[in-house]
């Protein structure tokens, strides 16, 4: 084979790599995105749920302390932390507590606004995320992420152990 021809073939070999190369490259960018996209669809279904389950629960009781109490009972409920009350969480989940009591207060002064005569101002709101539950609950998702080094929202995933098919 003639030296020119060696030439063109090691340079069609080297095209062939470098496409190789960049498909490699395009597959793994476009595959994490998608993981990116998957984990954020997961997580604001997540966030839906819990969210909309302690607003249900807010919406039906007028008492503000009983309304945050029975909140974050259905949220540590739904995640299995807990069968019956707060008192079964170690103390270990008090900053967890404390970081979900102004999430819920906010859930439950949207159920349950107070009326504002016309004549008064509308009380000022120190914190704005405090009035807001989902900038409330982004918050806490940032702090629990930041100190227990995983999202907040994986604790609503559960194994599932794979069950026989049985046929009769």
């Amino acid at each position: 084979m003639s030296s020119a021809a060696e030439s063109l073939i090691a340079r069609l070999q080297a095209d062939c790599t470098a496409a190789e190369t960049a498909e490699r490259a395009v597959r793994a960018e476009v595959d994490s995105r998608l993981k990116a996209a998957e984990v954020a669809r997961t997580f604001a279904w997540r966030r839906l749920s819990a969210l909309s389950d302690m607003a249900r629960v807010a919406a039906l009781e007028p008492e503000r302390e009983v309304s945050v109490e029975r909140q974050l009972v259905a949220l540590f409920r739904e995640i299995g932390w807990i069968e019956n009350d707060l008192a079964e969480l170690g103390e270990s989940a008090r900053p967890l507590v404390d970081w979900l009591r102004p999430i819920a207060e906010a859930l439950h002064g949207q159920a349950h606004p107070v009326p504002v005569a016309d004549d008064v101002q509308a009380p000022v709101v120190a914190d704005p995320i405090l009035s807001d539950p989902i900038a409330a609950f982004r918050a806490f998702e940032a702090w629990y992420e930041a100190e227990r080094g995983q999202p907040f929202l994986l604790v609503f995933e559960r194994y599932m152990p794979p069950t026989p098919l049985v046929e009769f």
